[in-house]
């Protein structure tokens, strides 16, 4: 005998599709974290840190795709790497996240 398929209730549905999106959500903010400047150990370079707060404010927001706002930036040196972070906020969904860049020197040919 066939087994009976049941209705989904619309709450259920809601849940199922909550469930996926938050899901979704955390696989973009792995992304994030993996692609230049996400962390520490990945930073973007830049020639000076005058670019750095252009770049990260035309980065998307990763959970819901907003524009950010740099909020502070911080010069700190990691491994004897001068570093730049720029802390950031989402406009829309208030998440908040570091973006790292690399200050390299222009090299003379």
């Amino acid at each position: 005998m066939a087994k009976r398929q049941r209705k989904r209730s619309e709450r259920t549905v809601r849940r199922e599709e909550e469930r996926a999106s938050i899901r979704l959500q955390e696989d973009r903010e792995r992304l994030f974290a993996l692609e230049a400047g996400g962390s520490i150990e990945h930073p973007i370079e830049a020639l000076s840190a005058a670019v750095n707060e252009g770049h990260a404010s035309s980065v998307p927001c990763p959970r819901c795709g907003a524009n950010l706002e740099v909020v502070e930036h911080c010069a700190l040196v990691h491994q004897g790497v001068r570093l730049r972070e720029a802390k950031l906020r989402c406009r829309q969904c208030g998440s908040r996240r570091s973006l790292w860049f690399k200050i390299v020197a222009n090299s003379l040919n």
